[in-house]
């Protein structure tokens, strides 16, 4: 075998064959053209000893035996995985050429390379690096493919993000579970690294609204009316207020009103100033999540989903899993081709397309800004949009538009002081 691929799952590596020259699939693996094979995990294949693993002295729970601090981490074959581990560890014997294909991110760094890890396996290794899966981002990926010491920093991070999680988890929750159940409590008291900081969130603000004390106070709107006109002006008290300026004082604020109604007012000052407004940046997965969330009442983890299902299995837009708004700026010579395709997913925004400038050139494309994935935008891909769910083509709706904003010109709009 020349090339050994490993993707992160069985869709990820279907994609990949496919363009590599898919001849035979078998069982946990396609044989692909060039003395290629491309096979998967199914996420981690691989997880951290239990703390039992480590010595007699950990299978009973006991504040004696805290903390649990491996010298050396063990690492377990998941049960449900054991096939398809042992496949892949068959599948090394053969190659000294391994090109990690998982997700492009600490994470899917972590996969794959545990897995070579653990199976001490030497040879050379390279990086197929993805942010989406359409014919034509896989093709220019694979004929990029990093060197594999470009990326092994990810897997220290994603590893050693693992062994805190362990050391956190693992320790706390039989410190805490042995407290509690010595002050008279049952069960297991479950501590994270970050499910236990998000729950306090959550204690904290629920505790300050049920403990919240409403307070009175009082507005006074004006309405003034010239030359057919009517707008509003809002009164700022200048006594009797608390410390976010409120009136709490209701027959001052009355007195204020009886003075003012009916009366002349007088403009004193009047500003105008044109301004100019760039488009919004394409969304990062945290900025989609709240817009979609806002418009459409969706959860968090449904627009992650959603946004999951249009990368994966429409080829419609990037790599979702992203903490950018940016874009690299090699990127902008492809927008032509984008905007097209575009066009073809959808008809009906044919004239919207017309009207964009593909060589305009925005803010958002910035190398400088780009981590390790660029934002959430359309791809190339012709993706077919009458077989989208009714909220895929909500969350694509609002990626296209983002993308678009960007080839027209800045919004204009004159700001008035009066």
């Amino acid at each position: 075998m020349t090339k050994l691929f490993i993707a992160e799952k069985p869709s990820q590596a279907k994609d990949i064959a496919a363009v590599l020259g898919a001849i035979e699939r078998g069982d946990g693996y396609i044989e692909c053209r060039g003395d290629i094979t491309v096979t998967w995990g199914f996420g981690h294949l691989l997880e951290l000893a239990e703390p039992e693993s480590y010595g007699e002295q950990f299978k009973k729970w006991s504040m004696d035996s805290l903390p649990v601090l491996p010298e050396t981490w063990k690492m377990d074959v998941k049960k449900d995985a054991s096939k398809q581990f042992n496949l892949i560890k068959r599948l090394l014997k053969q190659t000294q050429h391994v090109v990690i294909a998982t997700d492009a991110d600490r994470e899917g760094e972590l996969i794959a390379r545990e897995i070579l890890d653990h199976c001490e396996w030497k040879g050379t290794i390279e990086r197929l690096w993805l942010s989406a899966l359409d014919e034509a981002s896989i093709k220019k990926a694979l004929a990029s493919l990093k060197p594999g010491a470009e990326t092994e920093n990810l897997y220290h991070a994603g590893r050693a993000r693992s062994y805190a999680d362990w050391m956190v988890g693992m320790n706390m929750t039989r410190a805490i579970t042995l407290l509690a159940q010595k002050a008279g409590h049952d069960g297991v008291f479950s501590v994270g690294r970050v499910q236990t900081p998000a729950l306090a969130l959550v204690f904290e603000r629920d505790e300050t609204i049920a403990n919240f004390t409403p307070v009175a106070f009082w507005d006074l709107l004006i309405h003034t009316t010239h030359g057919g006109v009517t707008f509003g002006s809002k009164w700022i008290p200048d006594k009797h207020i608390d410390e976010e300026g409120r009136c709490l004082d209701k027959s001052y604020a009355a007195s204020i009103a009886a003075l003012v109604k009916g009366k002349e007012a007088k403009v004193t000052k009047f500003d105008k100033e044109r301004k100019k407004q760039a488009a919004p940046l394409p969304f990062s997965l945290s900025s989609l999540q709240m817009e979609a969330g806002r418009l459409f009442s969706l959860s968090a983890s449904q627009v992650l989903d959603i946004a999951q299902s249009l990368y994966e299995s429409r080829k419609a837009t990037t790599y979702p899993r992203t903490d950018c708004n940016s874009l690299p700026e090699s990127q902008h010579g492809e927008a032509k081709g984008v905007l097209a395709a575009m066009a073809k997913v959808d008809p009906s925004i044919a004239s919207l397309i017309q009207g964009a400038d593909a060589s305009r050139k925005s803010k958002v494309w910035n190398d400088a800004k780009v981590t390790a994935h660029h934002a959430i935008i359309p791809t190339a891909a012709e993706a077919n949009i009458a077989d989208f769910t009714d909220n895929e083509r909500k969350v694509y709706d609002l990626i296209r538009r983002r993308y678009l904003a960007q080839f027209y010109p800045d919004m204009e709009y004159d700001q008035t002081n009066i």
